[in-house]
């Protein structure tokens, strides 16, 4: 029988232990002339421990002697007096009432047991109820909001969630307020973590006190959000660790790259200048020309090298701006084979393009550099004279540019990693940075395509585009021939 509700009162209860005594005695003079006084005895136990089960421990104790009374009136000789005739009964009265005390004293332990297993679970659900929304929370302020929030639902009242300044990337506090609240709060319970206090859960706004299993609960709750708080203080600090030990990295590779690979081209530059102006009398014509062509060829390569670090300086500052244009793949090709004409003199350039290529919805500008920085790395990393081929065709609703070369071909394992800043394989010898596949990739990637390397069947390797053909390509009508 399930307990009764906190609301009925002590009257409801004993008048309803009264009721289970008298059904009892009803039951017992109906079927007196089949049952034997021992059955009778029982049949008042049974009463016992109903009114034990369903009123508690003081009803069970009156039901224990009431029942003793209601035997000895309705079944003992003499019949409907509270006199005694037999002594031997006297036994049978203390027997049912001690019976009817230890009863009740059970079913109380049992009724407590069962109180405290479910007052158990329900704060086991809360904190793993909790522990799952911290565990999502990676701002403070969610975290102290996720603790609000499971404090005022859980209690059913008004509760304030303040964090302080110390040891918090904030520089002001945080407050949080759900529900009533008080001046006066009922409970204050810090929220602590290992090793500091983050600030107060306080609770307010509930007409009782708070009990003890409650306050527990609520300090559990605080110390889980303490450790969430302190996680979420860790995983900052490593953020910006990692954060430094990459700028660091990139610094120092920058400082490598500019230190070197613009030093190089200016000293030939100065060189190249300066033996123009102070032998141009003795100089011949030949020796005049082969200068200035190395001053042409070294500032080229310097001003490939100022575009490279400018165009990682605008990816990483404010992302690319794409001017999306339909343009012929047929015209790209053209304008970065231009560029590098200087580049991949002396080679055989071959070009395979899919007669039904359609046009591309790109920023011409930015693809161009795409080809153009491909190409420049086909030229610098394989031997003069061998072959770069130059393919494309549509594949799955996108077009796939391939730049292969005949060249030594990819280290194992460095496939994905050249697209990668400063990551750079080649020999000394080599100029460099390191920053012209990581601008394809950045490129190729917000047009929303992709680009791969791998070693190419034969030797050599395969630098692959694709980029989605952009919707259905504007008609061009022929113009009439007169």
């Amino acid at each position: 029988m399930e307990p009764l509700p906190a609301r009925s009162s002590a009257l409801v209860a004993y008048l309803g232990t009264a009721g289970l005594i008298a059904a009892a005695t009803l039951v017992g003079s109906g079927l007196q002339a089949h049952l034997t006084q021992p059955d009778l005895v029982m049949l008042y136990l049974l009463a016992i421990c109903a009114a034990a089960a369903r009123f508690g421990r003081g009803p069970a104790i009156f039901a224990a002697a009431l029942s003793v009374g209601a035997y000895n009136f309705f079944f003992v000789l003499p019949l409907h007096s509270l006199a005694v005739e037999d002594e031997r009964n006297l036994l049978t009265f203390v027997s049912m009432f001690v019976l009817g005390w230890g009863i009740s004293a059970l079913t109380d332990r049992n009724r407590m047991f069962e109180a405290k297993v479910a007052d158990r679970e329900r704060q086991s659900r809360a904190l793993y109820a909790l522990s799952r929304e911290l565990s999502s929370g990676v701002d403070e302020g969610q975290l102290a909001l996720a603790l609000a929030r499971k404090a005022a639902a859980t209690l059913q009242c008004g509760v304030t969630v303040t964090l302080d300044e110390a040891h918090r990337k904030r520089a002001s506090p945080i407050e949080i307020h759900l529900g009533p609240t008080t001046e006066a709060p009922l409970e204050v319970v810090p929220i602590r973590g290992r090793s500091a206090t983050f600030g107060q859960l306080l609770i307010g706004g509930r007409s009782s006190p708070v009990s003890g299993a409650d306050r527990e609960l609520l300090q559990a709750f605080a110390m889980q959000t303490g450790l969430a708080l302190e996680r979420a203080q860790l995983v900052e600090a490593a953020r910006l660790a990692d954060l430094r030990a990459t700028e660091e990295e990139l610094r120092s590779a920058l400082l490598s790259a500019v230190s070197h690979d613009l030093r190089t081209p200016l000293a030939a530059i100065t060189g190249a200048a300066t033996t123009l102006l102070g032998g141009s009398q003795s100089l011949e014509e030949a020796q005049r020309k082969e200068l200035l062509e190395t001053i042409c060829e070294e500032s080229e390569r310097l001003e490939r090298l100022v575009v490279n670090l400018l165009e990682v300086t605008r990816v990483e500052a404010s992302g690319l701006k794409l001017r999306r244009e339909w343009v012929p793949v047929e015209e790209l090709v053209g304008a970065a084979l231009t560029r590098v004409e200087r580049l991949v003199a002396g080679r055989a350039v071959e070009i395979r393009l899919d007669p039904e290529l359609p046009l591309v919805l790109i920023d011409p500008v930015l693809f161009e550099q795409v080809l153009f920085n491909l190409l420049e790395n086909a030229a610098k990393y394989t031997p003069s004279g061998t072959p770069v081929a130059i393919c494309a065709q549509v594949h799955d609703g996108s077009v796939v540019l391939e730049i292969a070369d005949r060249g030594p071909g990819l280290t194992p394992g460095t496939e994905s990693r050249i697209f990668e800043k400063f990551f750079r394989v080649a020999p000394p010898e080599v100029s460099g940075a390191g920053l012209g596949l990581a601008i394809v990739r950045a490129i190729v990637q917000a047009h929303g395509g992709s680009v791969l390397a791998q070693t190419r069947p034969g030797g050599g390797s395969v630098f692959q585009v694709a980029i989605p053909i952009g919707g259905t390509p504007p008609t061009v009508e022929a113009e009439e021939q007169p």
